[in-house]
């Protein structure tokens, strides 16, 4: 249930009902708009068709004035949209509009005014800047900046001024702590209400808002004409004014990710010293991250590319490049991810190679929550090429609680192979989940016998028949005395009739294949099971028709001595076995 006293939508308006609906649909766009590339066909119709209801909103209802704080949207003095700050105690989930009102506010807009008669073209503009902005806080650009740089008619904005003093204490402004001065900034606690304040008027001595900021020029010595002096500028103004929104303009259509490579190597090129070098490997290490948040691949691997020529050897930056990575919402690049083309999937896989061992954890992380198999494989090959020389980075993720992880990562071990690989997989031969003791055979066949026999061989016990014959499969291909010794001890155990029939043939299979003279005994033994009791078996049949393909004078001895045993279901078995030796 709400809480009481908060505004619900049937509390609103008509004119606010509607403009509540449609900051909902506000909210699923900039969804859609996080997710897919902007030159997607449902990124197209999204925008349209959010463009299309505001423009009718506007003119049926004589305009929006729209005020705007942390948590709310109001439409005049209605709250149209009201973040969910406790989801539990007011007794509903997180709406899509939760993150609309902070993405004004932290912004610094206060107050919108949508025109009645706003052309389309502004409208779509508007609905554009707010697509821009919602990406995430590492963009360039703000609500503010975009809208200045649109110079919008009929939209038009209230923001905070761009220069403030704040001051923050653990008092009130005017309190006991304020006689010591107005500025203590307090970390014990999180300041709030009165307790942020600022001075906004003239301040002796010092320049910013609502200060002089001319009175330290010097005066001139003489006077000029002002009629005479424009008449002087006039012809020149208006080409220098096409000649400086020419120059504006194709800065902006470049864009400064174009322009920052060049800037920082040029910065380098005048200053190599080790503090230049800091800041410019902390500025790469900002784009990189703000990039790879935004699925931009290729402004990721511009940033490494500099990243690389400034600090190699990550001496410098190594640890808060682990900590920006640390820090990324790995669910939103995922989801980008996997709605990306053949081409981003191997831009990404060349990226995280080239970035080396700090992107294991994203790059895991990220193959951990793909939907797409194509995504998933792109990360595999991905951390087949970060971890072949070092694949004991994977063991962490060895131990994840999510078997699906476990063996993607078991898949990258089988394909990085040798000795260093064994300790890791031998930590995943007891896993509780069938598929990933699959996926454990698989990768087991890149190894030398010694090193995956005793691994294959405790696959033995399991009861899923898929995986005793890949197990079986890959044992069998050399003779090796330790398996057969393993699987006459399965086919001899008290309980192995109770197992599956397809379990009890396959190991009488592999037996067959890979058993000489040292089996004899045991098979033997299996087939006089029961004396005068013994009745007709599966056990007992097998056992016979592995002497038969074993087929060395012990075991065709033996089988002849089944034919002359008192039990009929003996001589049965002896017979048969011996009947399709002749056959073949």
């Amino acid at each position: 249930m709400p809480v009481p006293g908060a505004p619900t939508t049937r509390d609103l308006s008509p004119e606010a009902q509607a403009a509540a609906a449609w900051f909902r649909h506000l909210g699923r766009a900039l969804r859609v708009f996080r997710l897919y590339r902007g030159e997607n066909p449902i990124v197209t119709s999204t925008q349209e068709s959010v463009t299309a209801e505001l423009a009718e909103l506007l003119a049926a209802q004589g305009g929006w004035q729209l005020r705007f704080s942390p948590t709310e949207v109001f439409l005049d003095d209605e709250p149209v949209v009201r973040t969910v700050t406790d989801p539990v105690a007011e007794g509903r989930t997180r709406s899509v509009t939760d993150a609309i009102p902070f993405l004004f506010y932290r912004d610094g807009v206060r107050r919108i005014t949508l025109a009645a008669d706003a052309p389309r073209g502004e409208i779509e503009t508007f609905v554009r800047v707010l697509r821009a902005v919602s990406g995430g806080g590492d963009g360039q650009d703000d609500i503010v900046t975009l809208l200045w740089q649109a110079n919008l008619g009929q939209v038009r904005l209230e923001a905070v001024p761009l220069e403030q003093t704040i001051y923050l204490s653990t008092q009130a402004g005017g309190g006991p702590a304020d006689a010591a001065g107005p500025d203590g900034l307090a970390y014990a606690d999180a300041p709030g209400g009165a307790e942020i304040r600022c001075d906004l008027g003239q301040m002796a001595g010092a320049q910013g808002l609502h200060r002089d900021t001319f009175d330290d020029w010097p005066l001139p010595d003489g006077t000029a004409d002002v009629p005479a002096a424009f008449a002087r500028l006039e012809p020149e103004a208006a080409e220098a004014c096409r000649a400086f929104v020419a120059a504006w303009e194709a800065e902006d259509s470049a864009g400064w990710t174009a322009q920052a490579p060049d800037f920082l190597r040029g910065l380098l090129a005048m200053d190599d010293s080790e503090d230049t070098r800091r800041v410019l490997v902390h500025s790469a290490t900002t784009w990189l991250a703000a990039a790879l948040q935004e699925a931009a691949w290729g402004e990721a691997t511009q940033a490494l590319e500099l990243l690389n020529e400034v600090d190699p050897e990550r001496r410098l930056g190594g640890e808060e490049l682990a900590a920006a990575l640390a820090t990324l919402d790995a669910q939103v690049i995922t989801d980008r991810f996997d709605e990306g083309d053949p081409d981003d999937l191997s831009r990404f896989a060349a990226f995280v190679v080239g970035l080396g061992p700090p992107a294991v954890a994203l790059c895991v992380d990220v193959m951990a929550r793909a939907d797409k198999a194509r995504a998933r494989a792109a990360t595999v090959t991905a951390l087949c090429y970060l971890c072949a020389e070092d694949p004991e980075m994977l063991a962490p993720w060895l131990l994840d609680s999510r078997w699906h992880v476990v063996r993607n990562i078991v898949f990258v071990l089988g394909h990085i192979g040798g000795p260093a690989v064994a300790p890791l997989l031998r930590t995943v031969s007891r896993h509780p989940e069938p598929r990933v003791r699959r996926q454990l055979v698989q990768a087991l066949g890149s190894l030398s016998p010694e090193e995956r026999s005793p691994m294959l061989i405790e696959q033995l016990d399991t009861n899923d028949p898929q995986l005793l014959a890949a197990a079986l499969n890959v044992l069998t291909r050399e003779r090796d005395a330790r398996a057969v010794r393993a699987i006459l001890a399965s086919v001899a155990a008290p309980d192995f009739e109770s197992r599956d029939v397809n379990i009890q043939r396959a190991l009488f299979g592999a037996l067959a294949e890979m058993a000489d003279d040292g089996a004899v005994p045991v098979l033997e033994t299996l087939l006089n099971k029961g004396g005068w009791f013994a009745r007709r078996t599966f056990q007992r049949t097998a056992a016979a028709r592995t002497l038969c393909r074993i087929g060395t004078p012990n075991a065709v001895a033996a089988l002849e001595a089944g034919l002359r045993s008192r039990s009929e279901a003996v001589r049965a078995a002896a017979l048969e076995a011996l009947g399709t030796r002749g056959r073949a």
